[in-house]
């Protein structure tokens, strides 16, 4: 009997011993294989970057770290660039030149539909290129060949990998796992491949010509002493086309400013925005870690489309906000409805088509219809969702249907973000009412058009009523909103002029914040409202501060969060990002800092009974000894074109409805600017 028992609990263990290996993931495969080869290189894992089509699958998507780091596809391999000297010695690798040394950038060729990225390092200049769905080209040129030789290193890590299950070298390319093929330009001065699990990685072992290992730690080594060549990666498995209509991945009308950096930050969040759609939906930052849609990120995300001048991907990516109500990480929240009214309504006016007015009509008075029932609320309101929950919060299912509690204080008790931030709720509801009003005339129904603006004037007086006066409603949030986007209130209101103020002042010194904030996107917000109140120094600030504290200089990528945040654990089945620091990139960021300086270029003023168009509010002094141009730049209240020279800005709009008021920026005010305006 006492056998027999021993033979069970022996048998208990070896079943859940091997229950463990069968659920251990790819992450902590990898971090016990980096815990026991320390001295290995492993991939930088900070700064990545997506590329690919706009619209592509995600298992399409490549991802790019500092200094050339590589994987062709989520989950494929990594491919990084080790610098040898003339004894054979490691002297650098992509993954660990420190960022300082690395310049990168985006490079937007004519022909090509996305941008390539070129890496510029003290030992070589790299440039990935994406040739079509599935093929990627590197090109590279070596500093010296007098001091360096090149190693393109292949193998399980890097910035998304994968498992690395097999090399095969057939004496012209190398076949990856069976499925990748990569053919260098040039004939290479020697070849490895090994097994880096058995400590092969850095030694020079014995040519071999094929490798398996089911476990994934193939790698494969091409030496190169050329002074130019290039690889080029193809995905044997069939590529899905993109579901988005788009255009070239940056704004569609022309800058000619003084500032490149302000004009590659513009371009770059156009980009990072477009390769990070996943068919025809938006997601709030890099796809792995958000694999879903959210409501609110989206929403801007949608706005920056379109006030950039990519109208059809935008109105591709807006029939999701239209049929759909409530969505996102978080469920069911208080400001969807007004926020999808104000997003569906911007891009309508900027499109001015009738068919799509028709479109939206309907979707429109529905949402209108959830801000009624907030407005008239006496208790706790629910609603359906749809889409996944960020799964540490998926349990609390009734509590992520609320969208509000009982209407008080004449404002809004709506959820988002987990709470309460009523007045956040309240003036994107206010914001939503007044576009709605604005639609309903369009449609000859002035009755609904009168409701909708009496229910705004309502939320007003509640808004007003309660900011910066009671307590129990001050949140962060209500300085991302209060006149950008929702122009509850202006800079004319001494109130919220005092309250910015002494937020800002406990939050930042003279050039830069005290604290590292975990939500930039509120930053950028907050600096929109600078803008918006004639604080174009207070706006450069921000920009500044952001620009020199990029997750990956040169691309203008910021981060949210702590860690993982929101995490979905989907990088927990691959063999990079190990150890995040934050999300990056995050589309809420770009977004907000895209419409920030679009706007700080033209913007449409909303403080009055009418529109007025406002030219250069975020020009600063400096630039006013340079000559500078905005071309083409599409409104709602026309097709805006403005060029300075010699102290004179003329500004030209055509395709106009009516004659807009037109008023310079405080900085051409302040120098006395002659101002030409002419309608076409």
């Amino acid at each position: 009997m006492k056998k027999l028992f021993q033979f069970l609990v022996a048998c208990f263990v070896f079943i859940n011993i091997t229950s463990a290996q069968q659920l251990i993931t790819q992450r902590q495969i990898t971090l016990l294989q980096k815990a026991k080869r320390p001295s290995d290189l492993w991939p930088r894992g900070d700064g990545h970057i997506v590329l690919g089509e706009p619209g592509s699958p995600l298992l399409q998507k490549a991802y790019y770290e500092p200094g050339g780091s590589f994987s062709p596809g989520v989950g494929s391999f990594g491919v990084s660039i080790w610098v040898m000297d003339n004894n054979n010695k490691l002297i650098a690798t992509s993954d660990n030149i420190p960022m300082q040394n690395i310049e990168q950038h985006y490079v937007f060729e004519d022909k090509d539909e996305i941008p390539s990225v070129k890496a510029i390092t003290p030992y070589y200049t790299c440039e990935w290129r994406m040739i079509e769905q599935g093929k990627w080209q590197l090109n590279i040129s070596n500093a010296d060949t007098t001091k360096y030789n090149l190693m393109i290193v292949s193998r399980s890590v890097g910035p998304a990998g994968g498992p690395m299950t097999s090399a095969w070298w057939d004496s012209t390319r190398l076949m990856i796992s069976h499925r990748w093929n990569m053919t260098p330009s040039v004939k290479q001065t020697n070849i490895i491949i090994g097994n880096e699990a058995k400590g092969e990685l850095q030694k020079d072992i014995p040519y071999i010509q094929t490798l398996e290992d089911d476990d994934g730690w193939v790698f494969a080594k091409l030496g190169f002493n050329q002074s130019k060549f290039s690889i080029t990666i193809v995905d044997t498995k069939p590529q899905y086309a993109s579901m988005l209509e788009h255009d070239k991945t940056l704004p569609q009308f022309e800058m000619d400013l003084p500032d490149t950096s302000f004009v590659n930050s513009l371009d770059a969040q156009i980009t990072n925005l477009m390769v990070g759609y996943i068919g025809r939906q938006t997601g709030p930052g890099e796809p792995v870690n958000y694999p879903l849609a959210w409501e609110r990120d989206g929403a801007y995300s949608l706005q920056a489309m379109a006030k950039s001048g990519n109208l059809k991907t935008a109105k591709e990516l807006s029939y999701y906000f239209a049929e759909n109500d409530f969505f996102g990480g978080f469920g069911a929240e208080g400001d969807a409805p007004g926020s999808e009214i104000n997003t569906l309504t911007e891009l309508a006016f900027l499109l001015n088509d009738t068919a799509y007015y028709n479109y939206i009509w309907p979707h429109i008075k529905r949402k209108l219809g959830y801000i009624d029932e907030m407005m008239h609320a006496d208790g706790n309101v629910y609603k359906n969702f749809i889409g996944p929950l960020t799964p540490q919060i998926a349990h609390d299912l009734p509590r992520r249907q609320l969208i509000c509690k009982k209407f008080e204080d004449g404002i809004i008790q709506g959820t988002m973000d987990g709470h309460f931030p009523s007045l956040y709720i309240t003036a994107i509801s206010y914001r939503g009412l007044m576009q709605a009003s604005r639609l309903a005339k369009m449609f000859h129904e002035d009755s609904l058009s009168n409701v909708c603006i009496a229910k705004a004037d309502t939320l007003k007086q509640g808004w007003m009523k309660n900011f910066g006066k009671n307590h129990k409603y001050d949140n962060e949030r209500n300085f991302m909103i209060s006149i950008w986007p929702s122009w509850m209130t202006n800079k004319n209101y001494d109130l919220f002029q005092q309250k910015i103020k002494e937020k800002h002042e406990a939050e930042w010194n003279d050039t830069s914040l005290k604290e590292r904030p975990l939500w930039t996107y509120f930053t950028c917000a907050e600096a929109h409202q600078w803008l918006y109140m004639d604080r174009p120094d207070m706006t450069w600030k921000v920009l500044h501060y952001f620009w020199n504290n990029q997750c990956s200089p040169g691309f203008y990528t910021y981060w949210e969060g702590n860690g993982e945040e929101n995490t979905f654990r989907q990088w927990d089945n691959y063999r990079g990002w190990l150890d995040p620091k934050y999300v990056t990139p995050h589309y809420w960021t770009a977004s907000e800092m895209a419409l920030l300086q679009m706007d700080m270029l033209v913007y449409i003023n909303e403080a009055n009974d009418d529109y007025e168009i406002v030219i250069g509010a975020g020009v600063p002094k400096e630039w006013l000894a340079h000559n500078m141009s905005v071309q083409n730049f599409h409104t709602k209240c026309g097709d805006v074109s403005w060029n300075y020279k010699n102290n004179v800005l003329n500004v030209v709009v055509k395709n106009a409805s009516k004659k807009y008021s037109v008023r310079a920026g405080v900085n051409f005010i302040n120098a006395n600017t002659k101002v030409n305006v002419s309608y076409k």
